[in-house]
């Protein structure tokens, strides 16, 4: 049996930033996949001319040079890797399109707080004092979280959140909650309110603190895409791991997490391979490590009924297009395009619960950030829906594929008529991805690539006060959307270098 300090189990990028913290402080470190590449979605692929890439929209957290900070910034430059990827900056925040007949809705947000707030005062005057307000909360919310994460002990942890009043004030507001008590216009909170899809959680339930944390680091610092994908961002990881002697293992699917004494001890692999380690990194579901990696007498009461009391989160469906005009001629101004229905975010959550009612979509035209994302004269446009329950679990394997072509074709002509863009015409290639694609590559429940929900009673607030306790299981921690800081490719970067802190900080005490 190999003995490594530590493994980790999923290569997303939760998972190869704790690997790649691992190796830098010296551990022996481990990451094994269990497909034939890493990076999980983190990743592209190829159809015909066109190299599609399979999740990353935009990532937040990154500064420009002129100002590098940020929580993506702060993980690759811890690594030294920031400069060993090309990136493209995004030129917009988002084009918001609604076409509820009573109040539609058409803005182009850009970037840089001050701009952003001129604008949303432009669409929806009165609006500029509360979103001065809600950025300078913002920052207050940020220095509190920083300050909570290096509080150790309830006692330190109390200290903090008194020094940080509106902080604690905003603790238990929802979105639409917080945005009232700012002042802000109903419009100018439905623009504010644009990207919600990407917490997907309704803005009645889902955490003020959350959104506003996660609306400032896009808005304050920008946002960037590798230029050669996510898998850019992949390699560059597993690079540094195996640089500094680790292993990155792809082929090797976990199927039994080891422990003894309440302590984990290694894991087995489907080969029958078996690696000793004091410390597991799972960037994979609690759900399948309690229920599949795990002996049963292992799991605790607490961790078992703290699962089983987490709500999954949005389950993916993606179209990928390879359109033969450039976005020019098409007319394709806007880098992202948020399109709902209406801002009745409980409404279109509930939506989102059937095939029939689901018109929610973010779609991204790559080449508005990257001109040569593809070959000339071409463009690639990748448009994203979330479901809110398991709806593509019931339905019948010899209806799947018209299925799941019905709706992208839905999808794309919502598109149309939101935009007044003919597409449909200019497909040269096209991929369509349902829940069940990303269940059978990633192993995530139902297809849900946003872990858990992003709940009031389960926010990074509430999980930050439980001292970063991941499980019962001493060793035993989690990364990537499911872990300490929730969904998205910055969240899953810190969680992976939280994780691996933890695991640090947890043998330095031995």
């Amino acid at each position: 049996m190999k003995h490594y300090d530590a493994v980790v189990i999923g290569s997303g990028v939760g998972g190869l930033a704790a690997g790649a913290v691992l190796a830098k402080n010296g551990l022996n470190v481990a990451v094994l996949e269990k497909n034939h590449c890493p990076g999980g979605v983190a990743n592209s692929f190829r159809r015909g001319r066109f190299e599609f890439e399979i999740s990353l929209h935009e990532l937040c957290g990154f500064g420009p040079p002129e100002n590098p900070v940020g929580s993506s910034r702060r993980v690759l430059d811890a690594l030294g890797l920031s400069d060993r990827i090309e990136w493209a900056r995004v030129p917009e925040a988002y084009r918001l399109i609604t076409f509820a007949e009573d109040s539609p809705i058409d803005a182009v947000m850009p970037f840089g707080t001050r701009a952003f707030a001129d604008a949303l005062e432009s669409y929806a005057p009165g609006s500029r004092g509360p979103a001065e307000k809600a950025f300078a909360l913002a920052g207050e919310i940020r220095r509190a979280l920083s300050d909570l994460g290096r509080a150790s002990g309830p006692e330190e942890k109390r200290a903090c959140l008194l020094s940080h009043p509106d902080f604690l004030r905003a603790a238990g507001l929802s979105v639409d909650e917080g945005l009232r008590q700012l002042g802000m216009p109903e419009r100018g909170a439905d623009i504010m309110k644009g990207y919600w899809a990407y917490l997907f959680t309704d803005c009645s339930e889902l955490s003020f603190l959350h959104y506003l944390n996660m609306v400032n680091s896009y808005i304050e610092l920008g946002s960037v895409i590798p230029k050669n994908r996510s898998l850019e961002l992949t390699n560059a990881f597993a690079g540094y791991i195996r640089e500094r002697g680790g292993d990155v293992l792809t082929d090797s699917e976990v199927t039994r997490i080891m422990c003894e004494g309440g302590a984990v001890r290694g894991v087995r692999t489907r080969s029958g391979a078996e690696y000793a380690a004091d410390g597991v990194v799972c960037n994979i579901s609690p759900l399948s490590v309690y229920s599949l990696l795990l002996e049963e007498g292992d799991v605790t009461a607490f961790d078992r009924k703290k699962t089983n009391a987490r709500e999954l989160s949005g389950r993916g469906f993606c179209v990928y297009l390879g359109l033969d005009r450039s976005a020019r001629e098409l007319g394709l101004e806007n880098y992202s395009y948020f399109i709902y229905p209406d801002m009745d975010t409980a409404s279109q959550y509930r939506s989102a619960g059937s095939t029939a009612t689901n018109l929610i979509q973010n779609t991204v035209c790559q080449n508005a950030a990257d001109e040569e994302a593809s070959p000339p004269g071409t463009c690639i446009l990748t448009m994203t829906t979330l479901f809110s329950s398991d709806v593509w679990g019931g339905v019948a394997p010899e209806d799947y594929h018209a299925e799941k072509d019905a709706f992208a074709a839905r999808m794309i002509s919502v598109f149309e008529k939101a935009t007044g863009i003919s597409i449909s015409h200019h497909i040269e290639e096209m991929e369509v991805a349902a829940p069940q694609t990303f269940a059978r590559y990633i192993g995530s429940p139902e297809g849900a690539i946003y872990g858990y929900k992003a709940a009031s009673w389960d926010s990074i607030l509430a999980r930050k006060l439980m001292d970063g306790k991941d499980s019962d299981i001493r060793g035993l921690y989690f990364a990537g959307g499911f872990g300490m800081n929730l969904n998205g490719y910055s969240s899953a970067m810190s969680s992976g270098m939280d994780a691996a802190e933890r695991l640090l900080g947890r043998r330095d005490a031995r």
